[in-house]
């Protein structure tokens, strides 16, 4: 049919496509074109989103791992690094490249084409791929689970795409960055509960992820525009319908999903779970251990449950038969460290010097002459030589006189030639020494590699050895730090921790100044006066009743005094006086939750209080007593 085409004139043809309207664009897709056909594909690229998220971070934090245990093995052993930390990071980086690349073309393939699929298709293959793990990670996290689990993958593919499309590293970082906190801040904002009623807080939230979207396209599309990328920035337009529609829908999802996954526990649950605690508490923790078998269980339960009987019903508590037979397994004390004996310590100290001292006695034992005997012939010479130089004065200073020096120039010359030469030779002389001795020390390496390869001990290990056992040795002796923290952990009282102090303050002061004991003086009873015509000494009370003699005063007085130069009392008060005071706490706390505590100094000075109150009370009942013993009432 081209020759019948080519009779049409041109003119003609353009005539009539005019007026038909024709055009080459293709038709744009109605609303729901394709919109069911998007859903498989939407779901697959979340999950290829979210793997290869997991797989990337994986490997950073693997290779960065890698890195740091050649980096560390390098600072030890500087000659077998030979570039293999720089070999890793590339590995490392490459790999990460290739990832992300697969990760673009994979998102890039499998997203809706907008000339393809309609609206609906658009909204609903974007609910596909971001809702399933935001799902996931609201059951598995709560809503912060969720917030990474949708944003995250975001950002990661934001960022592939953007750099598969020609945008630069950084500007792509940049947008994954934007991408991702939009969509995670979008998934946790159902989680503030912005007001009670559940339809205006859906709206606030729908409306706030609308709001979220428009912000990231808007930074988007300004951040490409500002880096140079203005067909790119075209495509992130603030009032996009779809996107917006698109935001709306994923904001309800997300409020759905985040109401669903914050349900309150109902009052039955609490309910449950409380009888479960006491249950759990009355059968286990107030258990003296954990029962041997189901009878002694049974036992420790009918015990304490006779026991809140009798209380409840004001009777002694008496418990029964079966709890004494009974038996359960206690706690064992912690087993104190066992230091290791001599030998231990020796073999763990040669096992661990050994490759060093090996390392050593070959690095020596390299150093070997192979021609000892030319050494010692050449040292020989040298010294023949230097013992000849002083008999070679008159013929050297000849020698200068013949090439036309005078006497005292050639003699000058002659000595100057024979020092330069004697310090030649000694020069030579030393180096030579140091060889043979350096010879003797490889020998004597030799015979000790020798040694330890016949699982002798040579003298070199043996002194390194005896160090390395006694470090093993004391590093099992706690020090007084660790003694401390131990003591702690055993919970002693106050009271305990500072008998202990003062009995070891006693006991020091003890052994500085030994304190004499006194005797007891063998005294007799003095006779009785035959009438009272004494006069009772200052301050002292007369008798009432025969059987009641007068108080002495110094005696009442010497009980304060007694107790004032206690020496244990006074240790203790000067300890006191000397520490910073001690905030002891209640239990109790106030109205801003802070712990009430109070001081020690206060509570000892109330308690030294209460105690003289409780002396006069004392005295007090005593003389109720005797009067009510002698009158009756």
């Amino acid at each position: 049919m081209s020759w019948l085409d080519g009779m049409v004139d041109e003119g003609e043809v353009a005539s009539q496509e005019q007026r038909l309207d024709r055009t080459t664009d293709r038709l744009a897709p109605g609303a729901f074109t394709g919109a069911l056909s998007t859903i498989g594909p939407g779901l697959l690229r979340g999950a290829i989103e979210a793997g290869r998220t997991v797989q990337t971070t994986a490997l950073q934090l693997g290779s960065a791992a890698i890195e740091s245990d050649l980096s560390m093995g390098a600072s030890y052993f500087p000659e077998f690094e030979d570039g293999q930390v720089q070999a890793q990071r590339e590995f490392g980086e490459g790999e990460a490249r290739r990832i992300g690349e697969e990760t673009a073309k994979s998102v890039m393939d499998l997203r809706p084409d907008p000339t393809e699929v309609g609206m609906v298709g658009q909204i609903l293959g974007e609910a596909a791929a971001v809702l399933p793990r935001a799902v996931a990670g609201t059951f598995a996290a709560g809503p912060v689970g969720a917030a990474v689990a949708a944003g995250a993958p975001a950002g990661y593919s934001g960022k592939q795409v953007a750099m598969a499309e020609g945008i630069d590293e950084t500007t792509a970082t940049l947008k994954g960055l934007i991408d991702a906190s939009t969509v995670g801040v979008g998934a946790v904002m159902p989680a503030a509960r912005f007001v009670g009623p559940v339809i205006g807080d859906a709206a606030i939230a729908v409306g706030a992820n609308v709001g979220l979207g428009m912000t990231g396209r808007g930074a988007t599309g300004a951040l490409l525009e500002s880096n140079g990328y203005h067909l790119q920035a075209e495509q992130y337009k603030a009032m996009d319908g779809t996107a917006i529609l698109t935001d709306a829908v994923l904001g309800a999802a997300f409020f759905g999903i985040g109401r669903a996954g914050m349900r309150r526990p109902t009052t039955e649950h609490v309910d449950a779970a409380l009888t479960e605690r006491t249950i759990q508490h009355a059968d286990v923790d107030t258990a003296p251990g954990a029962p041997i078998n189901p009878r002694s269980a049974v036992a420790h339960q009918d015990a304490l449950r006779t026991a809140i009987d009798q209380l409840q019903r004001g009777e002694p508590v008496v418990l029964p038969e079966s709890i004494h037979s009974a038996q359960f397994l206690r706690a064992a004390d912690e087993s104190p460290v066992a230091a290791p004996s001599r030998d231990m310590a020796l073999a763990t100290a040669r096992q661990d010097l050994e490759p060093t001292v090996r390392l050593e006695l070959e690095q020596e034992a390299a150093g070997i002459l192979p021609n000892v005997r030319d050494v010692k012939t050449e040292l020989a010479s040298i010294g023949r030589s230097l013992d000849a130089l002083d008999d070679s004065f008159k013929a050297r200073a000849k020698e200068f006189q013949q090439q036309g020096q005078g006497r005292k120039r050639a003699e000058q010359s002659a000595r100057e030639a024979i020092e330069a030469e004697r310090l030649e030779l000694n020069d030579r002389q030393t180096s030579l020494n140091d060889a043979l001795n350096g010879n003797r020390s490889a020998e004597l390496a030799r015979a000790e590699l020798a040694a330890l390869n016949r699982g002798e001990t040579p003298n070199r290990l043996q002194d390194r050895m005896d160090v390395r056992a006694d470090a093993i040795a004391k590093g099992f002796e706690r020090s007084p730090l660790a003694a401390g923290v131990a003591e702690g952990n055993t919970k002693l009282t106050m009271a305990q921790i500072a008998r202990q102090e003062i009995t070891r303050i006693l006991d020091d002061i003890e052994r500085a100044e030994p304190t004499l004991q006194a005797k007891p003086l063998e005294i007799g009873v003095p006779r009785q006066a035959g009438k009272p015509d004494v006069v009772a000494a200052e301050g002292a009370k007369p008798a009432t009743d025969a059987g009641h003699p007068a108080t002495d005063t110094q005696e009442s007085a010497s009980a304060p005094g007694k107790a004032a130069t206690d020496p244990e009392i006074a240790v203790a008060d000067e300890i006191l006086a000397r520490a910073e005071d001690m905030q002891l706490p209640t239990g109790a706390t106030d109205a801003d939750g802070n712990a009430v505590t109070v001081s020690a100094r206060e509570l000892l000075a109330q308690a030294d209080a209460d105690i003289q109150a409780a002396h006069q009370d004392a005295r007090g009942f005593a003389a109720a007593a005797a009067c009510f013993l002698q009158r009756g009432f």
